[in-house]
């Protein structure tokens, strides 16, 4: 691998360079400066005590990423302390949610840094301009304006930091450098629960400098001790541990993420919250498998691109994971492999010095306009990433049917008290997505300002089919039982709502009232209020 170059001319041109990517990163985030809390950060960001002071931080940091903004939600196995951690430093330095949003620009900025660093490294100091087009590429790419100026989207930069960390470490025996990538491992494991597979990276850069099994014993035991005190802590504080297995379906959905990652990285989607993820056929599995041997077969010919081949499975497989769970193939996915992606147009751009230089020449300024495009394409989604309606509305132009977006703005709608909008809303979502428990949630609560019961109770029982461990569903039951005057049914609804989520306030406040009333203690009059 070529090292910094010491020369200091040369330093300057890196040093120079890297500044001017840096200005480009923050004049076209700049505007999210004003951005409010949008969409997940209504829910998840705004209301975690980690923005309060030190002890809330403590707080957030002593459970899963849900119950920590939400006490009444469900475990989750998501947890994610260095990311609560950065929120709380920023909001020690100005006051949410503008200083949350220029963490995440600074934090996308010191991405493409590292990034052009990393180039700089592998491909040497005489290459600024081909590394700095490909550190371009990637920080202006369209596909990257969610993660940026999506608060929510925390994780996925502080992973792709850690990740960088990695690649650029030098690789010198001894306790220090071993540590370093200790330490390093361990704080993408704390950023976001599925950076475990980053550890490809390490093992193809061992393999790709046929490096001893002696020499690397000390890295790998640290990479090994970070796993394992990453583990214990989420043991201690009861948070369940990720879910995974090997099978047919992630291999389906791994070579699906090739395709469709593959294709936006030189064709983006326009700006949409949902990216419906449906496994494709034959071509787009051929597309796909086709991408994935194109990469590896490049790394077994040439050793070098181990690592950036490394990048790309490390980054598609969590995503591939998320998309057969989740049944989405959004753009914050790209953000990691696309990583890999850059570091071989990187090599690509410079693999042919003994080409004609009328074709080098093309070749940049190729890469230069697609960096401009992508910065002009990247610029109108910035700003739609406003606040929730902005975002939404923009979706709907794109595709009314959205399910997500009309989900959202149904909920603004309600809590505006326009329910007969957002009943229509709702119904919309439906259509497209029948099997949503969020939707059928959503809707059976306007049924219930409606005072409804039974198509309520029939949507609210529905929710609880499709998702039975959703404590709010189960609450909604309860409240269609007492608009229906059943105390019994309301009851047993809580006591499920309590079982799934013991510290769900609102359901037990409820419980008590419901108590009370059936001793005979108190008395419902006919119009009876919500639990």
């Amino acid at each position: 691998m070529v090292g910094l170059s010491r020369d200091p001319r040369a330093a300057w041109r890196v040093a120079a360079t890297g500044t001017l990517l840096v200005a480009l990163v923050a004049a076209l985030y700049l505007p999210t400066l004003g951005a409010d809390f949008v969409w997940d950060d209504l829910g998840l960001v705004k209301p975690s005590p980690a923005l309060r002071d030190f002890q809330g931080l403590r707080v957030a940091m002593s459970t899963d990423l849900y119950r920590q903004a939400d006490p009444s939600l469900k475990a989750s196995s998501y947890w994610r302390p260095l990311a609560l951690a950065s929120f709380w430093l920023d909001s020690r330095l100005g006051p949410p949610p503008r200083s949350l949003h220029a963490g995440n620009i600074a934090l996308h900025a010191l991405a493409t840094l590292l990034l052009f660093l990393v180039l700089v490294r592998r491909l040497g100091s005489d290459a600024v301009v081909p590394s700095a087009l490909a550190a371009g590429w990637w920080a202006l790419h369209p596909e990257q304006v969610e993660a940026v100026a999506w608060i929510s989207c925390r994780y996925e930069l502080l992973s792709a930091v850690a990740l960088l960390a990695l690649v650029l470490l030098p690789r010198r025996p001894g306790p220090g450098n071993a540590a370093a990538y200790g330490l390093a491992f361990l704080a993408g494991l704390l950023s976001k629960d599925a950076f475990a597979p980053a550890a490809l990276v390490v093992a193809a850069d061992d393999w790709a400098e046929r490096r001893s099994l002696r020499s690397i014993a000390l890295r790998w035991g640290a990479l090994s001790a970070a796993a394992a005190i990453w583990a214990a802590a989420r043991a201690r504080l009861a948070v369940p541990a990720p879910g995974f297995h090997l099978s047919f379906s992630l291999a389906k959905d791994l070579l699906a993420s090739a395709g469709i990652y593959g294709w936006r990285a030189l064709w983006p989607l326009p700006l949409t919250t949902a990216h419906p993820y449906v496994p494709g056929g034959g071509s787009a599995l051929v597309w796909g498998a086709l991408a994935l041997l194109g990469v590896a077969a490049a790394a077994a010919h040439r050793s070098r691109l181990a690592v950036p081949a490394a990048v790309v499975f490390a980054g598609l497989i969590p995503a591939a994971l998320a998309m057969g769970t989740f049944g989405l193939a959004p753009d914050r996915y790209f953000y990691v492999p696309s990583i890999g992606l850059a570091l071989l147009l990187g090599e690509g751009l410079c693999a042919r010095k003994a080409a004609p230089q009328a074709l080098r020449a093309a070749s940049l300024a190729s890469v230069g306009v697609w960096c401009l495009v992508g910065a002009a394409l990247a610029a109108p989604r910035v700003r739609e990433w406003r606040t929730s309606g902005t975002l939404f509305r923009a979706t709907l132009r794109v595709d009314p049917g959205d399910p997500q977006a009309n989900l959202a703005l149904a909920n603004e709608a309600g809590l505006a008290g326009r329910w007969e909008e957002a009943r229509a809303l709702l119904e919309r979502a439906q259509q497209r997505d029948p099997e949503s428990a969020r939707v059928a949630n959503a809707l059976a609560r306007v049924h219930l300002e409606r005072r409804d019961a039974v198509r309520a109770l029939a949507l609210a029982e529905r929710a609880t089919a499709l998702d039975p461990e959703r404590p709010q569903s189960w609450l909604y039951v309860a409240w269609a039982h007492r608009l229906a005057g059943d105390r019994a049914g309301e009851l047993e609804a809580l006591e499920r709502a309590l079982r799934l989520s013991p510290g769900y306030a609102d359901a037990r406040a409820a419980r008590e009232r419901v108590v009370r009333e059936m001793s005979g203690k108190t008395s419902c009059p006919g119009e009876c209020s919500a639990p």
